[in-house]
């Protein structure tokens, strides 16, 4: 191994003491350089940038529970009367029998019973 170490480090020294004369190859001393610079415009992403997709939205957080609406609203079809309960026109916001005609049609408000708050 040192054999093969002495002969490269000789080999080197050669080539570096070498007149710059003996580089020319015979083409004299007259060396013609070319310098090509070029430049571009990139536009985009950096060339490192891998996209990413967003993360899949899987909407709000709902807790299931067995507590019961506070009340329902139902369209109620024809004429309300004394005994149709709780009716609701929306659209004048009262309702029956304070007012007798809703242009928009009416609702029926039902509120569950005190008993079935509590499950019963």
């Amino acid at each position: 191994m040192r054999h093969v170490t002495r002969i490269l480090i000789a080999l080197l020294l050669a080539v570096l003491l070498m007149p710059s004369e003996s580089w020319a190859r015979g083409r004299g001393f007259h060396h013609h350089h070319r310098t090509v610079v070029a430049s571009g415009f990139f536009f985009g992403p950096p060339l490192w940038y891998g996209y990413h997709y967003p993360p899949y939205y899987y909407g709000p957080l709902y807790e299931a529970s067995s507590t019961p609406p506070s009340l329902f609203v139902e369209k109620f079809e024809g004429q309300p009367d004394a005994s149709s309960g709780e009716i609701y026109c929306p659209s004048l916001s009262q309702y029956y029998p304070e007012v007798q005609a809703c242009p928009s049609g009416w609702q029926r408000i039902i509120r569950p019973a005190a008993n079935a708050a509590q499950g019963g």
